[in-house]
């Protein structure tokens, strides 16, 4: 029964999905490197392990119209925050910004004119997160851009990253003690938590906020002992 619930688990079932895309996909080397530096089992504990803290700013939700505005990012090394590793790109597109979404993200059109392109950018993050786990809060837009940008450059379909989501996390904790109306937005999130106000809408103060709910999460789970990654991944989904 145990090998049974283990075949299943949500870890185990991503890793069989990364080995089916790295056999039968024509992966670049700098995607490729990134899939084989890490490969956690459920006898893992968290901190065994090294993280990235990203997150997006976008025009908007639709993958399919919307572009990347900015993508900032911090690692976690050793259950520590560098803010060392801080990195804030803006990306150069020749679109024309709507403008409710410049005021919201305070980026402006000139500070994109001045920026590099989404190509140098996701490589860059691709470097940055090798032999890292990706952490976002809500993470299913950071995940729905990167797949729709391997799709439309590389016709690669299914990128099987390993996320952790801050946001699944603390909706799982909100669940398992009957309180489903919880406010899961980030800023509310660190509230609960004690943890300082920042300014929202900036991809690199975003994921710096992010880091630091992800431990705040681990302590409150397990305040006495080291979380699995395995229980963290399955919290995730």
């Amino acid at each position: 029964m145990k090998l049974f619930l283990h075949y299943f688990h949500p870890l185990m079932r991503i890793m069989r999905e990364r080995q089916q895309f790295l056999n039968h996909e024509n992966v670049p080397d700098f995607i490729n490197v990134n899939l084989l530096e890490t490969v956690p089992t459920l006898t893992d504990t968290a901190d065994s392990f090294d993280y990235l803290a990203l997150d997006f700013e976008t025009t908007g939700l639709d993958v399919n119209n919307d572009l990347i505005l900015s993508i900032g990012w911090v690692e976690i090394n050793h259950s520590y925050i560098d803010l060392a590793s801080c990195k804030h790109h803006y990306i150069n597109s020749k679109s024309q910004i709507k403008p409710m979404t410049a005021v919201i993200n305070h980026i402006t059109p000139q500070m994109l004119d001045e920026g590099e392109s989404i190509h140098d950018a996701i490589k860059a993050l691709f470097n940055a997160s090798k032999g890292k786990i990706l952490v976002a809060h809500g993470c299913i837009v950071e995940a729905q851009f990167l797949q729709k940008y391997m799709q439309r450059n590389f016709q690669l379909t299914a990128l099987p990253l390993l996320w952790i989501d801050t946001l699944s996390i603390e909706k799982n904790m909100a669940m398992s003690v009957n309180n489903p109306d919880i406010d899961l937005t980030l800023a509310s999130t660190r509230e609960r938590y004690n943890l300082p106000e920042y300014n929202s809408h900036n991809a690199l103060a975003d994921a710096v906020s992010t880091a630091e709910l992800f431990l705040a999460q681990q302590k409150k789970l397990q305040p006495n002992h080291k979380m699995r990654f395995g229980q963290l991944y399955k919290m995730s989904q």
